[in-house]
């Protein structure tokens, strides 16, 4: 408004016409207004009829008219039209000009709107000046309550012979039950353009300024799609219902709900992007909708609600509250928990998940067992709950099944029975899951030879290697040290340390673990060595109750006084070979036999040099069996005795290259202690180094 105040209030707008003196002598005007109502003066207001607005159409005309006045550059014209308006539908109309116009100079024009009728005129006075030859003719115009006009809405011009011109499109009004007013005045200006403007002599515009119906008003449209994550049986994981909304001139108020219910009232305001937004609906064990009300700026309401929609996306708790085992079978208790679809299935497996188990079940909380499980084998076991959506938790633990508590009779019974063939040279095969059979003084005894993976032992805080099952089912085991890789002296018991036989050597009786002067095969007395191994038991825990129960004392240990073929026994004479010499040295035939009178009842004692031979070694060298240990240590078997030697009584022993050779009873060698368990003894485990074979109830 402040520009077009500016621009001609008290202000000369001229133009110069370079044939003045033609216009002169001539007294031609340069246009002219006619006017049905006779609205005179220089320039002036004429006020168009009311026009009524009804929803069922548009119905008006207004005019704007000016009577024989002479125009010059820089007049103005002004004039008004009120528009009323009934209904509560908006409706929507153009103001436009219908007439007739011949001037070639293009008349301006500017609409105003504004809601109170204003008084608006203005006053227009002729004006000429000489310039030289020419004379310049104009006008100047001042206006009365310009400034309140209102808010210029449009403008632009009107051209020649134009019949209709448009001067404001689209308006849009929403009438009352009093009626809405709305009031435009639009100022035509003949404007004052620095060049010739006497093609205009004679030109003439007359019409009217009135309304017409434009395009049908759109109400305001929303349009409500769910985006979802399917789940099962109804339910969805995830439910995203996005909003679409159109409307006439895309300004308007969004509002949301939330309901478990047929509808509910919106009265969350929406943040919309782009004529649209979204609402992510929650979990809920009720199916939900959104509902939606749009007001556009007309006060024109569009509304709706999308479908309904379950929703759980949710994963529900799993646990495996608790777990028990055999040898064969895992049983798990799995709680689980649903708070929106619930649950309806736990599924099982015992291969990490490779493949489940199904059961369809309500519960929240269920037991399951794992049947026909490998003993003694850990087992990734998963379980998952599943609720009514499709979603899925899982829990995970790794549980081993239980060792059978199996005799070693029962362990063996399972195992290959090898044929060891020759005993004259070294024997060094891998024999896992092999033994051999032979007789003893008590029946058929099942030992181990070569290079086996499978004989080992843990008891009493130590670890053993089996040498064999005797006849009567007891277990015979030779000491190893404190771990399955100790090797070299930690083989050896008080660490290593080395022991005399017998420290007295004249008689031959002191070949035995325990002797009688003057009797082949008496046990009066213990050596020196069964008095080292004693202490060791004594002070090793294997003599505390919960260890020594399972120690057999009944099988005994063979220290074999038999005289070689061709020998007979004497204390202090002539020289002679025990039967180890022949069996061992000569025909290389090893045997498990012992008469009654040799053999010792102790809970502890040493290996005999026909065990050795059994398990692969001999008078040979050979450092791939398992009673190799780079070290030196005692056999319990008598080898001969001279009396012409200084050192007269020898037993056999193993040396550092695992070889049976004889030592006098005076020497230094080690120990490694000998034990038996008794035959109903119970072990778990596989006997490999990273699972030996353990004594049940044994510490």
């Amino acid at each position: 408004m402040s520009s077009l105040v500016e621009k001609f209030k008290n202000k000369k707008v001229f133009i110069l016409y370079l044939v003045g003196v033609l216009l002169l002598s001539t007294s031609v005007s340069f246009a002219y207004f006619t006017s049905r109502t006779n609205t005179s003066g220089e320039g002036g207001v004429a006020v168009g009829t009311t026009t009524v607005i009804e929803s069922e159409g548009i119905n008006a005309e207004g005019t704007i008219e000016f009577n024989n006045v002479d125009m010059y550059p820089g007049h103005i014209g002004i004039a008004g039209i009120k528009v009323t308006a009934t209904g509560t539908t908006p409706m929507i109309y153009n103001v436009v000009f219908n007439g007739t116009n011949t001037f070639t100079t293009p008349l301006n024009y500017t609409v105003y709107k504004t809601t109170t009728e204003i008084d608006v005129s203005y006053t227009c006075t002729k004006k000429e000046e000489r310039q030289g030859v020419n004379t310049i003719y104009y006008e100047e115009c001042t206006g009365n309550n310009i400034e309140q006009l209102g808010t210029e809405v449009s403008s632009g011009t009107i051209h020649t012979n134009e019949g209709k011109t448009t001067l404001l499109d689209s308006e849009i009004i929403l009438g009352t039950e009093e009626g809405a007013e709305v009031y435009y005045y639009v100022v035509i200006e003949f404007p004052n353009e620095e060049e010739n403007q006497n093609d205009d002599i004679g030109s003439s515009i007359s019409g009217n300024i009135t309304i017409e119906e434009g395009d049908e008003y759109k109400n305001p449209e929303v349009t409500l799609t769910g985006t979802t994550v399917s789940g099962n049986n109804g339910w969805v994981k995830s439910a995203s219902i996005n909003v679409n909304v159109e409307t006439q001139t895309g300004k308007y108020e969004a509002l949301y709900c939330t309901t478990t219910e047929d509808s509910c009232t919106p009265n969350t305001s929406a943040n919309i992007s782009d004529n649209s937004f979204s609402v992510t609906l929650n979990n809920n064990s009720s199916a939900q909708k959104v509902c939606v009300q749009v007001t556009d700026e007309y006060n024109q309401i569009a509304s709706g609600c999308s479908e309904s929609y379950q929703v759980d996306g949710e994963i529900p708790n799993v646990t495996i509250a608790s777990t028990s085992v055999t040898e064969n079978s895992i049983t798990v208790t799995v709680n689980g928990s649903d708070t929106h679809s619930g649950i309806v299935q736990y599924k099982f497996s015992s291969n990490n998940g490779s493949s489940y188990t199904d059961i369809d079940t309500t519960e929240s909380s269920y037991t399951y067992t794992f049947n026909n499980l490998n003993e003694g084998t850990t087992y990734n076991i998963v379980v998952q709950a599943v609720d009514e959506a499709g979603n899925v938790n899982s829990a995970s633990q790794s549980i081993e099944t239980e060792v059978a508590e199996r005799t070693m009779q029962e362990i063996i019974a399972g195992y290959n029975v090898g044929n060891r063939g020759s005993f004259s040279t070294p024997y060094t095969s891998s024999t896992t899951n092999t033994v051999f059979t032979t007789s003893d003084w008590k029946g058929t005894s099942y030992y181990f030879a070569g290079a086996p993976t499978d004989n080992w032992v843990r008891f009493g805080g130590f670890y053993w290697r089996i040498v064999r099952v005797n006849g009567d089912g007891s277990v015979r085991l030779i000491y190893n040290g404190t771990s399955t890789t100790t090797t070299g002296t930690g083989t050896l018991i008080n660490s290593g340390a080395t022991y005399p036989f017998n420290s007295s050597y004249t008689r031959s009786e002191y070949v035995g673990l325990k002797y009688t002067t003057g009797e082949q095969h008496g046990q009066t007395t213990d050596s020196p060595i069964l008095n080292t191994l004693q202490l060791w038991y004594s002070s090793s825990g294997l003599s505390a109750i919960q260890n020594s129960q399972y120690i057999d004392t009944s099988i005994g240990f063979c220290s074999d006084r038999n005289m070689a073929s061709g020998y007979s026994w004497s204390s202090t004479g002539s020289s002679h070979y025990y039967a180890v010499h022949r069996r061992l040295k000569n025909s290389k035939s090893p045997s498990l036999a012992c008469t009654s009178s040799d053999i010792i009842k102790e809970p502890v004692g040493l290996i005999t040099a026909d065990e050795v031979a059994f398990a692969g070694g001999g008078f040979f060298n050979n450092k791939n069996y398992y009673l190799y240990s780079n070290q030196e240590y005692w056999t319990m078997s008598p080898y001969y005795f001279n009396s012409s030697y200084e050192y007269p009584a020898y037993v056999l022993a193993l040396t550092e290259e695992g070889k049976l050779t004889h030592w006098t009873v005076r020497g230094s060698g080690g120990v490694r202690s000998v034990i038996n368990l008794k035959a109903d003894t119970k072990f778990q485990g596989s006997g490999t180094t990273s699972d030996p074979y353990t004594v049940v109830g044994a510490s």
